[in-house]
């Protein structure tokens, strides 16, 4: 078959504003290694630079507005309507797949019969397992979407992608074509060209980037208040980049920025993805902190991989597969979240350690490969084929759309 045209859809804001576009691309960049060409559906924000993202990515890129009022809301999470006029009228050749990242529920089924009436293969790229949410009302309705996107949807799709092997475990016995893909990095990208600055100092700098979202996900509370009782023993600062202190204090409460730590803390707001990467670089360790629930489990941290990639050891406790893919000692520490008196203990051990040790720690990262995408060529290869072979794919006619 010459078509070879993949369709990739979501939730995700290219080209690097969410650790969605950071997945999609990821795995973009693994089809076309293996022969694809892939366009991008995604989301915006305020502004649709479409074209440059077209010259950047040299692919077809399109994007639709991010759902605020009720109607737009309730078009995005059931209407296939975009899909279908991109298939007919901008595709300049018919999809063999389409991978629908996270989608919502009534969308995908939606969707799913529309790819089986016309020879397309319908892959999930799942991430998670949340119902994180502001308010009741759209915790409850984030809570149904997902138990029908996860319990019933997926399982009538021709393969999956998952994050996690939380994930994997989960479909493995329920879904024929699965695979397991961590977030996926291009070490030949010109963001990660990184080298190892061996910069004496008398403190350690200490770095986390990302949104804590409240006491659900990462633990950034308890982080604080363990540095804050370390401090008579050890020296260091801790950069946080993704919330402010307003903000911070309005998710955790005032109690949770102990006086005694206040020097320390550099509160940077947001700050854009290459902005971050430069601060990950020249800090001494990343730090992540995540309890194991089941949203956390079923997920897998993007911030974990960037920080390996940027040649910074990771601080964390074991989230997820992290364990999967990290080395105590060689590619950061493991941080003992058993009580308040470990966890203190453990951060200690890391902060004080030597800095010839934080080095070599550091070029362990670098030369880490289990994130670079290329890695899992011959893997992914095997599950688009069984999937194509199943799927029993020709090419459809544009007429045939309706």
């Amino acid at each position: 078959m010459s078509n070879k045209t993949v369709l990739y859809i979501g939730g995700f804001e290219l080209p690097d504003k969410n650790a969605a576009a950071q997945r999609v691309v990821g795995v973009g960049k693994l089809l076309r290694k293996i022969g694809f060409s892939v366009s991008y559906l995604g989301i915006y924000h305020s502004s649709i630079p479409e074209k440059e993202l077209e010259k950047r990515f040299n692919c077809c890129v399109w994007s639709i507005k991010y759902p605020n009022s009720l109607i737009e809301w309730i078009l995005y999470l059931t209407s296939i309507k975009k899909i279908k006029e991109i298939i007919k009228h901008e595709l300049e050749e018919f999809p063999v797949a389409i991978i629908a990242y996270n989608y919502p529920s009534i969308a995908l089924f939606r969707l799913r019969r529309f790819c089986k009436n016309r020879k397309i293969a319908l892959i999930a790229d799942c991430t998670e397992w949340s119902n994180y949410s502001e308010t009741f009302l759209f915790r409850k309705a984030k809570s149904i979407d997902t138990f029908i996107r996860m319990r019933i949807i997926h399982r009538l799709l021709d393969g999956i992608i998952v994050i996690s092997s939380f994930l994997f475990e989960y479909y493995n016995t329920k879904i024929k074509n699965i695979i397991l893909l961590p977030p996926l990095v291009d070490k030949s990208d010109s963001k990660w060209n990184i080298k190892i600055n061996h910069v004496k100092k008398d403190y350690v700098t200490l770095i986390y980037a990302g949104s804590p979202g409240g006491k659900q996900k990462d633990r950034l509370d308890l982080i604080i208040t363990a540095l804050s009782k370390t401090k008579t023993s050890s020296s260091f600062q801790i950069i946080i980049v993704g919330i402010t202190k307003d903000q911070y204090i309005y998710k955790y409460g005032i109690d949770s920025l102990p006086l005694t730590i206040k020097e320390n803390i550099f509160f940077m707001g947001r700050l854009s993805h290459i902005e971050t990467i430069k601060l990950i670089t020249i800090s001494d360790y990343s730090i992540l902190l995540r309890d194991k629930t089941k949203a956390n489990n079923a997920g897998f941290p993007t911030k974990f991989v960037e920080s390996i990639t940027c040649g910074t050891p990771v601080l964390t406790n074991l989230s997820s597969n992290i364990s999967d893919y990290f080395i105590n000692g060689e590619l950061g520490f493991l941080l003992d979240d058993k009580s308040e008196v470990s966890l203190i203990k453990s951060l200690k051990e890391a902060i004080d350690q030597p800095k010839n040790k934080i080095y070599l720690m550091k070029t362990n990262c670098l030369n880490y490969k289990k994130f670079h995408y290329e890695t899992y060529e011959s893997s992914f290869l095997v599950f688009i084929k069984n999937i194509m072979q199943n799927t029993h794919l020709y090419k459809t006619e544009k007429h045939l759309i309706k």
